[in-house]
């Protein structure tokens, strides 16, 4: 049945009302400062900071749009942990792998960052937690 060959904590996103109210609370709490904002996805609706640790990051995002999927989420969640994003080395064997364990688990779909594709596991598998997992080419 394989398995899922995760290689790493790839990022761990964070939704914010305002970015950079947060990027300044980031930095002034925990020292932990941007490596650069991003230019947002055509049509994303959203945008969006990443903050390095190590070889992973925190992506602080905040919606701008009131529309899409993100606006959705954030409108019923808030503010704080929004998902967490996990790298794996072959991203339809994952996505069997964990349909062959009985787990919902999106299609995978292209990203709308360049040289990614991701698959959404349904949260009520992982205990509540948004998991999102992404094959880097």
């Amino acid at each position: 049945m394989g398995s899922l060959n995760a290689k790493k904590l790839d990022h761990v996103v964070i939704a914010t009302a305002d970015l950079d109210d947060s990027l300044a609370q980031w930095e002034r709490n925990v020292g932990l400062k941007t490596d650069a904002s991003l230019n947002q996805p055509l049509g994303a609706g959203f945008k969006v900071s990443r903050l390095p640790i190590g070889d992973s990051f925190l992506e602080l995002v905040q919606p701008v749009a009131e529309k899409g999927r993100f606006y959705e989420q954030f409108q019923e969640r808030g503010e704080g942990l929004f998902s967490v994003s996990i790298e794996v080395e072959d991203l339809e064997a994952a996505i069997e792998h964990l349909r062959g364990r009985d787990v919902r688990v999106s299609d995978s779909e292209p990203s709308i960052w360049p040289g990614a594709r991701v698959a959404r596991i349904n949260k009520g598998y992982t205990h509540g937690v948004s998991i999102q997992l992404i094959e880097r080419s």
